[in-house]
C-alpha cells in the first residue's frame, strides 16, 4: 500500500516536472513521512473514538503541534518503537489524564520548566534532520517561548480541565523530548549542527 502511494505520487509528479535521481529520493522520503503521518493520526483517531476520548486527544494533538512545530525533538528510532510511543502519549495517557485535576501550583511549575526548558534546549534536532542554518535555530527558539507564554495565558484564562490538562500534558511530553538526557538515554546525538559542521570542515 505504502509503496503503490509513493510510486503513483512520484508518477504524477514526474508528469508535469523532470525529476532526477536525487530530487526522487528526496520526494520518496517525504511522502514516506505523509504516508506514516496519515496513517499514524487515523489509528489514533480510531482508538480515541473506541476510547471516548476524541476531545482529549485533539486538544492535545493542537497543543502538542503548536510546541513541538518549532522546538523540534527526538524521534522514535525503529517504526515499531514509533507506533508503540505513538499510542502511548496519544490515547493511553489521554485516558488516565481525563478525570485528573492538576493543582494550579504544579502547573505554574510545569509552565516555567517548559519556558527554561525553550530557553535552554529548543530547537532541538536530530542527526536526520540537523538544523544548520543558526538564524532558523533563533527564529526557533524565540516562537517557542512565544508559544510557552501564549500557553501560559491560555492556562490562566482557562477554566477547562480537561483544555488545562491537555496544554500541560503537551508540555510535559515536549520537555522530555528535547531533553538531552532523553537524547542520552536513547543514544542519541544532542545539537546535531555542531556535529554536521564539524564532518563538513574537515
Amino acid at each position: 500500500m505504502k509503496e503503490k502511494f509513493i510510486n503513483s505520487s512520484i508518477s504524477l509528479i514526474n508528469k508535469y516536472e523532470d525529476c532526477d535521481d536525487l530530487k526522487i529520493k528526496k520526494l520518496k522520503y517525504g511522502l514516506e513521512g505523509i504516508y506514516s503521518l496519515v496513517i499514524k493520526i487515523s489509528a489514533v483517531f480510531i482508538i480515541a473514538l473506541i476510547t471516548k476520548t476524541l476531545k482529549e486527544t485533539s486538544l492535545f494533538l493542537l497543543f502538542y503541534a503548536g510546541i513541538r512545530t518549532f522546538s523540534y525533538g527526538i524521534h522514535a528510532k525503529s517504526n515499531l518503537a514509533c507506533w508503540i510511543t505513538t499510542i502511548l502519549i496519544y490515547n493511553i495517557v489521554p485516558l488516565i489524564f481525563k478525570n485528573i485535576h492538576i493543582p494550579n501550583t504544579i502547573g505554574f511549575i510545569i509552565l516555567g520548566t517548559s519556558l527554561m526548558a525553550m530557553l535552554l534546549w529548543a530547537p532541538a534536532d536530530t542527526p536526520k534532520r540537523p538544523l544548520i542554518r543558526k538564524k532558523h535555530r533563533i527564529k526557533c527558539k524565540i516562537i517557542s517561548v512565544i508559544v510557552i507564554l501564549i500557553y501560559t495565558i491560555i492556562y490562566l484564562k482557562s477554566n477547562n480541565n480537561i483544555i488545562n490538562n491537555c496544554l500541560l500534558y503537551a508540555l510535559i511530553i515536549q520537555i522530555l523530548f528535547i531533553n538531552p538526557i532523553s537524547y542520552k538515554i536513547t543514544n542519541t546525538q544532542f545539537n546535531n549542527y555542531l556535529y554536521y559542521k564539524k564532518t563538513n570542515t574537515v
